[in-house]
């Protein structure tokens, strides 16, 4: 049965949100922001100059409407966030900051980011997670910093709550605070970390319910990444397909790039920079740096017909498949090929952990992983773009799957395919760092392709 817990959390935060200045969901460019220039020693020495800026500013800012951060795929998004909340933590000792996440993953991965950088107390930070995640979820080391009766995970009392310094959860739990009892303006600072993956209402329930006006609300995301997950075709036609954080994009105040609302991440420390040149192109004006070290030698080398180009084709024309009334497709010639693939890396000592697999069809994750099962190879990850979204790995194969333009219309329609939705796309080809190889059908690629890139050049870019 249908648990419409959430879903009252969604309807109770757009009521909410209705106290909230109008500027603040609506911004304008009346709106004047309050800055107060801080001067401060990186606690992280990696930081660059745009990370050093949002941190700053982060600093700065006394209330109003949100400051944004918009970070391009491995521009160091969560490095910067966890700067700004350390950096807050360490310098203002009346402050209260809770840090949000799109997923329980995410918001471990923020936590431990928090840990590394700096030392903090026990009893000043905790973890918030709902009754409903499996205890054995949770890593050993984060549990002192949880609460929970039983094996299962409680929110403590309030009296608790109120006398932590940083609070990391997910957007949804964070409704726990309030039902709790935390009121508005507890919190100086309202961190929101991948911002752009969350629906609208999603955003509203930690902002609704738990900010003032003297709150500093920070968002962080990429508006050309992939957005909320909507099954409903009514729910995108009128608008919750959409991010609060890719509407507020949208707002002139913001998409001028003015450095007093939005700070944009420019030098790119994941992708080679062949790898890196066409999403650059494509989705980002061509302004994204690469920065990544250049490697001499790769145990791959011999498999490229140039070395310096480290993105490899393989074509293949075989058959796409369903069974039965399974609407999701798969591919048995392009999935032997990718286990071959994943075969002659590890030969040639690539370790497991470093290969990852993307298609866009359950059933092809399916088939591929039992393959790989069947020869012993368990450390692979294999999934779709959204499960890689926020992730990297050294290789990247993508199993397109599609062998048949008749069904082309039907991804469209549907979503389904890499070509199909331009989010998708950048996604997958931005989670490799050293080779990127694409397993498909030329013929068909090249057909969609050109379609892809025609809607693409009318979409206007950020």
């Amino acid at each position: 049965m249908y648990n419409r817990v959430n879903m009252r959390r969604l309807y109770q935060a757009i009521e909410a949100a209705e106290r909230l200045c109008a500027d603040f969901l609506f911004p304008s460019e009346c709106v004047k922001r309050q800055i107060t220039p801080n001067l401060m020693v990186p606690i992280s020495s990696n930081l660059n100059e745009e990370q050093l800026n949002a941190v700053e500013m982060i600093l700065g800012c006394k209330g109003g409407v949100p400051y944004m951060i918009n970070g391009p795929p491995g521009t160091g998004k969560t490095m910067t966030l966890v700067e700004a909340i350390l950096q807050v933590y360490r310098t203002r000792k009346d402050s209260r900051i809770l840090v949000c996440a799109s997923s329980n993953c995410a918001a471990d991965h923020v936590l431990e980011k928090i840990l590394r950088g700096i030392k903090v107390q026990k009893n000043e930070v905790f973890r918030l997670n709902a009754s409903s995640r499996p205890f054995d979820d949770v890593k050993p080391d984060f549990m002192r910093f949880c609460f929970f009766e039983e094996s299962i995970f409680r929110c403590p009392p309030l009296r608790a709550l109120l006398s932590y310094r940083i609070i990391v959860t997910t957007y949804m739990s964070s409704s726990l605070l309030y039902a709790e009892g935390v009121k508005q303006g507890h919190f100086s600072h309202i961190i929101l970390d991948e911002a752009g993956q969350a629906s609208e209402p999603e955003t509203m329930v930690p902002i609704s319910n738990l900010c003032c006006n003297d709150t500093v609300i920070v968002l962080a995301g990429d508006p050309m990444q992939l957005g909320p997950v909507i099954f409903s075709p009514l729910a995108k036609n009128y608008g919750l397909g959409r991010s609060y954080l890719e509407r507020l994009f949208e707002c002139e105040l913001y998409s001028e790039g003015d450095e007093s609302y939005v700070t944009t991440l420019l030098r790119n420390y994941r992708c080679h920079p062949e790898i890196l040149y066409l999403p650059s192109n494509l989705f980002y004006r061509g302004e994204l740096i690469a920065c990544q070290e250049a490697v001499k030698s790769t145990p791959w080398a011999d498999l490229l017909s140039n070395k310096d180009f480290p993105i490899l084709f393989t074509g293949v024309q075989a058959y796409d498949e369903r069974e039965g009334d399974n609407p999701s497709w798969f591919n048995r010639t392009e999935a032997s090929i990718v286990v071959k693939l994943i075969k002659k890396l590890t030969a040639r000592d690539v370790c497991e952990e470093d290969i990852g697999v993307i298609t866009p069809y359950r059933q092809q994750v399916a088939k591929i992983k039992k393959a790989l099962e069947n020869d012993d190879i368990f450390d692979i990850k294999v999934g779709s773009v959204e499960q890689f979204q926020g992730q990297e790995r050294e290789v990247i194969i993508i199993s397109t799957v599609r062998s048949t333009v008749k069904h082309d219309e039907f991804d469209r329609v549907h979503y389904l395919g890499f070509l199909s939705n331009p989010k998708r796309f950048n996604v997958a080809i931005t989670r490799a760092r050293s080779l990127l190889v694409i397993v498909g059908n030329p013929h068909i690629i090249c057909k969609v392709f050109s379609i892809f890139l025609s809607s693409l050049l009318r979409t206007p870019k950020r």
